[in-house]
């Protein structure tokens, strides 16, 4: 389930007025053990809530389709805007530690989920 956000940028706010595509993402099943959310946005487009905007109903059509599955956003320290959608989708935080396999050795990866996470589908995310 992934989608495109498309939004009109009028004069007040600089742009066009006709429609432009400015990110898209989704959910998306991975492993058949989560849902994985994920999204891009243009850097003129993002801080204006089109994140938070996908990101909720992409959490809620995931959760009508396999309600079974745990939602998930996994993302790095360093992005405290990705940690603040995921929040505000109600996501709580379940694990931070090393960024496996991350050229940066000092990368951090934390993982939100709509629920505690069993021991496999935490490793699942990790792969």
């Amino acid at each position: 389930m992934s989608g495109h956000v498309r939004r009109s940028a009028g004069p007040a706010d600089g742009g066009a007025t006709a429609a432009s595509r400015v990110g898209h993402g989704g959910c998306a099943v991975r492993q058949d053990a989560f849902w994985n959310l994920g999204y891009r946005f243009a850097p003129e487009a993002q801080g204006r809530g089109f994140a938070t905007e996908l990101a909720r109903a992409a959490v809620e059509a995931a959760r009508e389709r396999r309600p079974e599955l745990p939602v998930v956003a996994y993302l790095l320290e360093n992005n405290p805007a990705s940690a603040a959608v995921a929040r505000k989708v109600v996501l709580a935080l379940r694990h931070r530690g090393p960024d496996a396999g991350n050229p940066d050795p000092s990368a951090v990866r934390l993982v939100f989920a709509d629920r505690a996470l069993s021991e496999a589908e935490l490793a699942a995310t990790m792969r």
